[in-house]
């Protein structure tokens, strides 16, 4: 599809991806790649797939291989706090907004089902499901977003160790909801993904 588009007169194509939507604990991730048709040729030539079907050493090898090429990307970081007061939709909102002005593209792919308040807002817009897995202009902000944000929960376990962040990145698996249960909830919990 990005081929498509650069051959139509695109000159400078958006695609986003967020990381954390469905995590317990920590930030949610909305990041935004923006290629001109010669990076995106350069991307091609990386094996890249969803962020989520790839083991984590597999995605930081690619996540380098990546880095190699200096593409321009920005994330736009949601605390649990902000998740909490303002509901994880309207954040992604409100990164997918910032993305789009930060780097005035011509056109915009987006990972996730069709959202009217963002049609309505950005001129040149596509929704894919599963656009991580389709497109690699996605797939590679996917495996970026996914490496960063990784990277912070992992640090964010030596701060703070009863929940094991390092393992479960914040996401509900049985040994984060058992941790929940015997220490409570942490200042870096959303409150408003958990009633206990």
């Amino acid at each position: 599809m990005e081929e498509r588009l650069f051959k139509s007169g695109y000159k400078k194509i958006l695609a986003i991806d967020e990381v954390g939507r469905g995590s317990l604990a920590g930030p949610l991730y909305v990041g935004g790649l923006l290629l001109n048709f010669k990076q995106f040729k350069e991307l091609k030539e990386i094996s890249i797939t969803d962020s989520k079907k790839l083991n984590p050493l597999k995605r930081k090898i690619i996540f380098q291989l990546i880095q190699k090429l200096n593409l321009s990307y920005k994330i736009v970081k949601f605390s649990n706090k902000k998740i909490d007061k303002y509901g994880i939709g309207q954040c992604f909102n409100r990164g997918v907004i910032e993305l789009y002005r930060f780097f005035k593209p011509d056109f915009v792919l987006i990972d996730g089902k069709e959202i009217k308040y963002l049609k309505n807002k950005i001129k040149n817009v596509k929704f894919l499901v599963n656009g991580d897995s389709l497109l690699i202009s996605i797939g590679a902000i996917s495996i970026i977003s996914k490496v960063l944000r990784d990277s912070y929960m992992e640090k964010l376990a030596k701060k703070i160790n009863n929940y094991e962040f390092e393992k479960n990145k914040g996401y509900g698996t049985y040994n984060h909801f058992k941790k929940i249960k015997k220490y409570g909830l942490s200042q870096y919990h959303r409150r408003s993904f958990l009633r206990l």
